[in-house]
């Protein structure tokens, strides 16, 4: 491959992943992104966005790199009768601790596809530490990740942290909708 060739590569997956913090400021690099297990288990991916922190929310995924990165690990399926009340706040915590460390630690937050479970964690996180309401976290990730797909029930579980972050719901189901 020739260095223009990688350079893409790495611009690429930055795409792909997601730039979920310092986005005011395009020439930081970018400190928590959104994946797929297989994007969490490729090492090239990993070096090249520099992650030090992973948040493994697949049901059955092995940590890839538990000798070099540090993982939370949340057992969690995409489905209707999957509970969240103790993830969000748990990842969301994890988050906030890597990137504030010194130095700043790189997070990635993977789930199977990258769509449902990922997004539902990496919202929490939004909502709590740039206290943004569900909706405005929700249209701002999918700008940047359009597979953006949390499930329903997850949905649900967010409008109900919401409440608890805010003191009230300031999204409706029929405003995501929209």
């Amino acid at each position: 491959q020739t260095s223009s060739a990688v350079s893409f590569s790495s611009v690429l997956w930055e795409w792909i992943l997601l730039s979920c913090w310092g986005d005011s400021q395009p020439s930081m690099p970018s400190t928590l992104s959104c994946g797929s297990a297989s994007q969490a288990s490729d090492y090239r991916i990993i070096k090249n966005l520099h992650i030090t922190h992973v948040v493994n929310a697949t049901a059955n995924s092995p940590d890839a790199f538990p000798n070099t990165l540090c993982y939370l690990r949340l057992r969690l399926s995409d489905d209707a009768q999957q509970d969240l009340v103790e993830a969000l706040p748990l990842a969301s915590r994890f988050i906030n601790t890597a990137l504030k460390a010194e130095p700043a630690g790189r997070v990635l937050v993977h789930c199977s596809m990258g769509r449902s479970r990922s997004s539902a964690l990496t919202l929490a996180f939004l909502m709590e530490h740039r206290r943004w309401s569900l909706l405005h976290a929700l249209r701002w990730l999918k700008e940047r990740r359009a597979c953006t797909a949390p499930n329903v029930n997850f949905l649900r579980q967010l409008l109900t942290y919401e409440e608890q972050l805010f003191g009230s719901r300031l999204t409706s189901l029929d405003d995501i909708r929209r």
